[in-house]
């Protein structure tokens, strides 16, 4: 197996702001980033008893675009765990709630299994993949810049605007924290809005320049302070731990499997040696400690009920808890195991860690995709430590299924040749630099027009 403990130089990082070719986003992914990040919740309306968003109706029509694209879509494993935790969530939710699941069945499907297969069928290149990147930290600058009047002014201005226009009312709680409220931007809730503008800090890192990131990671950090909430707090601060991590790891072999036993090693010592466990210490990292308090109580009595309906789930509404206890569940993973059992949680899991394995596996010399792989792969750490602190609802739930599938589309996209690049990384020493898990390739600047094209796997 090749060693993927290296990374591009400064030299082969400038020259992902330049080329070799810049893309641009597919439409059909375009409009819908748009219609789930920019579309306030009261635009949506009612067609008999159901409520949909503009996302959710869109979603409709992408289902009937995706079908003449399926037959050339080669199925992995990956997406075949995928679609395996959708349909085990999807009749999880006629046991539980009978001929109402409807509505709760076809938005999961929309929001996990379409949304999925839009980024696996339209995300072919990388230009394309590059593209994708650039148009979601421009969303993010919007919303960052959306929510500093609203923070400051103590107004949600854009929700009260929707409002006006259509009639729906969407609650919020008027919660004022460090001086200022806490912004939810075009999101249901501060915390969805902090968790976006936090969970894009990596990929930018890595698939910018220096000169970039002084422009661009300020603005992921004013529009995840503006949210004054711990989850997109912990959500950021771990990728900046990550990205140093990387940094001054890079010359550690097999420098992955390293830290992941070390984390499971950690994770198995606050199980057993402290009163919190590792989602309790998790939940501990919040800015209000009654918040804390409140979701490791929920962990520790939500888990049991789990366990007494482990494959399944039962109505999260029912779960077991003292009367002073919400009824909310801040736990994605606890949430998701309440209502469609472990089995989902864990189809879920490999379909990730599968989607990690082809990515590391790809051999390739492109220095953009070595930065867009490993900027991926700490985003995936940190939102999957991040969700055992919030339930990723509203438009999150989407936009999360969305990185997986960007995740699952970069290791299959079409490469340029890297004929000359090999050759060149044969008669010169190895470049020094970071992976995700191993290969080694050359200073050579992608700069050469292609001679053909291959995909991320190898074949042409």
């Amino acid at each position: 197996m090749t060693d993927i403990s290296q990374a591009p130089p400064a030299a082969s990082r400038a020259a992902l702001a330049s080329g070799p070719a810049k893309g641009r986003v597919p439409l059909p992914l375009a409009l819908l980033l748009i219609l789930v990040i920019l579309v306030p919740i009261e635009f949506g309306f009612k067609i008999g008893p159901l409520f949909f968003t503009w996302s959710k109706l869109y979603l409709i029509g992408v289902t009937f675009a995706i079908l003449p694209h399926l037959g050339r879509l080669k199925f992995r494993s990956y997406d075949w765990l995928f679609t395996a935790h959708v349909v085990w969530s999807a009749v999880a939710f006629a046991l539980i709630y009978g001929g109402s699941s409807l509505e709760q069945s076809g938005t999961y499907v929309l929001e996990f299994l379409v949304v999925y297969l839009a980024a696996r069928v339209w995300i072919t290149r990388l230009d394309q993949a590059q593209a994708v990147i650039g148009l979601l930290f421009v969303m993010v600058l919007i919303a960052a810049l959306a929510a500093l009047p609203e923070a400051i002014l103590r107004v949600r201005y854009i929700h009260d605007f929707a409002r006006s226009v259509t009639g729906n009312r969407y609650t919020f709680d008027p919660e004022v924290r460090m001086g200022i409220l806490r912004s939810a931007s075009f999101f249901e809730h501060p915390i969805l809005h902090g968790v976006f503008c936090s969970a894009l800090l990596s990929l930018i890192w890595f698939t910018s320049t220096v000169p970039q990131r002084l422009r661009r990671v300020p603005v992921i950090v004013l529009g995840t302070f503006l949210s004054a909430s711990s989850a997109p707090l912990l959500v950021m601060i771990l990728q900046f731990l990550l990205i140093g991590l990387e940094r001054i790891s890079r010359g550690v072999k097999r420098r992955v499997a390293l830290f992941g036993g070390l984390g499971l090693g950690l994770v198995v010592f606050l199980d057993t040696f402290t009163g919190r466990g590792a989602v309790g210490f998790l939940a501990a990292l919040t800015l209000n400690p009654g918040t804390a308090y409140t979701r490791r109580n929920q962990w520790t009595l939500g888990i049991d009920d789990v366990m007494r309906h482990p494959f399944f789930g039962f109505d999260p509404r029912t779960w077991t808890r003292p009367f002073w206890l919400a009824p909310s569940v801040d736990n994605y993973w606890l949430l998701m195991m309440m209502r469609s059992g472990i089995p989902s949680v864990l189809f879920l899991a490999l379909a990730v860690l599968l989607i990690w394995r082809a990515l590391a596996r790809v051999d390739t010399t492109n220095p953009q995709f070595l930065q867009m792989r490993i900027g991926w792969g700490l985003m995936m750490v940190a939102l999957i430590l991040g969700a055992a602190t919030v339930a990723f609802f509203g438009k999150l739930q989407p936009l999360f299924v969305f990185y997986i599938g960007f995740g699952a589309a970069l290791a299959n996209c079409i490469l340029p040749d890297e004929t000359l690049a090999k050759g060149s990384a044969a008669a010169g020493p190895a470049a020094r630099g970071a992976g995700m898990g191993g290969l080694r390739y050359s200073r050579f600047p992608p700069s050469h027009p292609p001679s053909r094209l291959r995909r991320a796997d190898g074949s042409g």
